[in-house]
């Protein structure tokens, strides 16, 4: 679980850098709503893997909602947030243009991270014989 938390503050922190270098004026106007979009879910599921990890029980699809989180982390805000910061509008091309077909692949992520973690709970909690 430590390297969920390593991996997560990693994504918060390079969220954080993001967005300081944001907020000086690098994202276009047409952009906005995307980067906020961007960066709402991008903290909200680095939070969520950290909670993921740091949860009591224990239980292998734990693991993966954690993981998958992360991920969803890295694969649907930071490619978007980078294609942005590159300049990247509608009608301008960037080097993320290769890749951007992974946001979509990062929003899968997110909701099996939620997923893996509800069922976690749900198949701990069937192997706790006092209820909690």
């Amino acid at each position: 679980m430590r390297a969920i938390i390593v991996a997560a503050s990693l994504v918060g922190l390079l969220l954080v850098a993001a967005g300081a270098g944001g907020g000086h004026g690098v994202v276009p106007a047409e952009a906005q709503l995307r980067w906020q979009s961007a960066f709402i879910y991008g903290f909200a599921h680095t939070l969520a893997a950290i909670a993921a990890a740091a949860m009591p029980y224990r239980h292998a699809l734990q693991f993966v909602a954690a993981w998958s989180f992360v991920l969803s982390v890295v694969l649907f805000s930071g490619v978007q947030i980078a294609k942005i910061m590159l300049g990247g509008i509608a009608m301008s091309p960037t080097p993320i243009d290769q890749v951007s077909f992974l946001v979509p692949v990062g929003g899968v992520a997110f909701i099996m991270g939620w997923l893996m973690l509800g069922l976690s709970a749900l198949l701990s909690r069937r192997r706790d014989r006092y209820g909690e």
